[in-house]
């Protein structure tokens, strides 16, 4: 009963992260549900090889799952959900998976699962897009100039046979390695690894998947610069059996660990006493519900910077010579500006209709155009850069039923840099390489 209430008391303490990470399903970056159905398998099975008993919590778990719920309360303010999550996700996962003597207070995968259940794949892919899409392209490069071909790298653009392909963001791979890191703790709970094993398949998971995703854009820049386009799902077939070769060799690698069979090895009635027992014990109760009480009562506001309004310019009069005309926003574009650190709107420029963005943060809450309409249900086609240097602009194409548009967008600092796609500003904005504020644009006709 004991356990029962502080797990109902560490759930409601996360009432709004459950919130938005409902409000979130079936995003197209977000593998949460795949981790937690995991989580919650391996969570059933842990209680099952306990004949369906545990010990009172302990301590130990009451103090982790303070310490968790009051760093998720005090960083509510300073970061994204997905961030401040995993403190509250960690710290409570003691009260919900029964200790045991193999691996002890808090396993290690289900940790690693309990993370990649929160949709963390968004911040992945603006952290990491840029570097894994550079990496993917100097392997993928190597892995041609291999076969003999005539290949010359500039940058995020691979040249074969003198014509050029640019290694867009979904290149990236970062869906590729979310998913070789969830395989990777799944085999890491069923073989009931500790912590370093577990980190060592999870490492092993990150280079298979990697190499995967090089040799995916090896074979993808090949065909484009033999004229053969292949749509969305060409690539993600691609994509696919690179992945499932890669997950194979991280699956047969040897682990040294011990299968989960027959009955895991319970706490004896003594020991379960023993750590229910103390003072100590019923000090680290008392925190773990004292701030699971403020988590619910008081939820601290999300603070925004307060210069945007006074700094921004006004918008523009025209745009490449058309007139820009402002048309009302939908009332999901409402919606989002709320929380967006600047200002949104959306235009007519003869034919054609434009959205402009303009920030002086790079933030998260940017979003590039083909994730926000893969999110509404549209198809994306990748395209060819248009443009070169600083006037490329990278595009794409979206259809949903017999709709069609083409995309581009580009992204311009008033240091007048300027960047083809959303991750490769966040990234070199966030690392100060450039100065804002920002104008993202996009056009679509």
């Amino acid at each position: 009963m004991e356990r029962a209430l502080a797990a109902f008391a560490w759930g409601g303490a996360l009432f709004s992260l459950w919130a938005w990470w409902f409000a979130r399903i079936g995003e197209p970056l977000d593998a949460g549900m795949v981790a937690w159905a995991a989580l919650a398998f391996f969570a059933v099975d842990a209680w099952r090889r306990n004949g369906w008993k545990a010990a009172r919590p302990s301590a130990r778990a009451y103090a982790l799952a303070a310490v968790g719920l009051a760093a998720y309360w005090m960083s509510r303010p300073f970061l994204p959900m997905s961030l401040c999550g995993v403190f509250g996700v960690l710290g409570g996962l003691p009260l919900v998976v029964p200790a045991t003597r193999d691996q002890g207070e808090l396993p290690a995968p289900l940790a690693g699962l309990a993370v990649a259940g929160l949709p963390t794949l968004f911040i992945l892919d603006l952290f990491l897009g840029v570097p894994l899409r550079a990496a993917s392209t100097v392997v993928a490069a190597a892995l041609l100039r291999l076969t003999g071909l005539d290949v010359v790298r500039n940058g995020m653009e691979i040249a074969v046979g003198g014509v050029p392909v640019w290694v867009d963001a979904p290149c990236a791979g970062v869906k590729m390695l979310g998913t070789g890191i969830v395989l990777a703790l799944v085999l890491a709970q069923v073989w009931r690894l500790r912590i370093l094993r577990t980190a060592c398949v999870c490492a092993l998971a990150v280079v298979a998947t990697c190499l995967a995703n090089a040799a995916r854009v090896a074979v993808l820049t090949v065909l484009a610069a033999m004229g053969r386009a292949l749509g969305g799902g060409a690539h993600e077939t691609v994509g696919c059996i690179a992945l499932v070769a890669a997950l194979l060799l991280v699956a047969c690698m040897p682990h040294g660990g011990k299968a989960q069979v027959g009955v895991s090895a319970v706490q004896t009635p003594e020991a379960m006493k023993t750590r229910a027992r103390g003072r100590g014990r019923f000090m680290a109760m008392a925190a773990f519900f004292a701030v699971a009480a403020l988590c619910m009562a008081w939820r601290p506001s999300i603070r925004h910077g307060g210069g945007e309004a006074t700094q921004f310019p006004g918008w523009p009069e025209a745009f490449e010579g058309d007139k820009l005309v402002e048309e009302p926003q939908s009332e999901l574009e409402r919606t989002f500006a709320k929380n967006f650190p600047g200002r949104i709107g959306r235009f007519k420029a003869g034919r054609r209709t434009v959205i402009l963005r303009w920030t002086t943060r790079p933030t998260h809450r940017v979003h590039g155009a083909a994730y926000c309409l893969r999110a509404t249900g549209w198809s994306i086609d990748a395209l060819r850069l248009e443009g070169a240097g600083r006037d490329a602009w990278s595009a794409f194409r979206a259809t949903r039923g017999d709709e069609a548009l083409d995309v581009r967008e580009q992204v311009r600092g008033a240091d007048g840099a300027t960047f083809a796609d959303v991750p490769t500003w966040f990234f070199n904005a966030f690392l100060g390489r450039c100065s804002g504020p920002w104008w993202i644009v996009t056009v679509a006709e």
